[in-house]
C-alpha cells in the first residue's frame, strides 16, 4: 500500500494547528486569570510565572522542531518532499490568538522580569514563522472557556 505523503502531512498540519490554537488560548486564560488575581502568594506566582515560561519555551521547540527539514521530511529513497511551511490560511489563523497571548504576557507584571522578557521574546521568534506568508491581522479577543489543550478538536478553527 503506497502512502499518499501529501495528504499526510496536510492531515498532521490540521492537526498541529488545532493543537496549536486551542494551547494558546489556554496560555491566554491563565494570563487573564493570573492578571485578575490580586492575592496570588510569592511562591504561587512564581510556580505559575515559571509554569507559563516553560510552556511558551516549549512551543518554540515545538515550531524549531516542525520546520527543521531533517526532521519533518526525512529523505527517503522512493520520493522526496519539498519542505514546505504553513500555508497563508493557516498564518492566518494562528497569528490573532499569538498576538493576543504576546499582549496578555506584556501586560502581566511578573516577578521575574527576565521571564517576562524571555517569553515576549519567545512569542516574537514564533511569530516569525508566520509573519513571511502574511500581515498581522486585527486582534479579535475571545470569550470562550479555554479547554485543556488536549482537547484542541473542540475548538477547531480549520473545520
Amino acid at each position: 500500500m503506497k502512502m499518499d505523503y501529501v495528504k499526510a502531512h496536510k492531515k498532521r498540519e490540521l492537526e498541529y494547528i488545532d493543537f496549536f490554537c486551542s494551547f494558546l488560548l489556554f496560555l491566554t486564560k491563565t494570563f487573564d486569570t493570573l492578571l485578575t488575581q490580586e492575592f496570588l502568594s510569592i511562591e504561587k506566582s512564581n510556580q505559575m510565572e515559571r509554569n507559563a515560561m516553560t510552556s511558551i519555551s516549549l512551543l518554540w521547540t515545538l515550531h524549531v522542531s516542525i520546520f527543521s527539514k531533517k526532521i519533518l521530511y526525512p529523505k527517503t529513497s522512493h520520493e522526496k518532499i519539498p519542505y514546505q511551511t504553513f500555508d497563508e490560511k493557516y498564518s492566518r489563523a494562528i497569528l490573532p490568538p499569538l498576538q493576543q497571548l504576546k499582549e496578555k504576557v506584556q501586560q502581566y507584571h511578573f516577578l521575574n522580569e527576565n521571564w517576562k522578557i524571555q517569553c515576549v521574546n519567545t512569542l516574537e521568534q514564533i511569530q516569525q514563522f508566520y509573519l513571511n506568508s502574511t500581515e498581522i491581522p486585527t486582534i479579535v479577543e475571545s470569550n470562550l472557556h479555554a479547554p485543556p489543550p488536549w482537547l484542541s478538536k473542540d475548538f477547531s478553527i480549520t473545520r
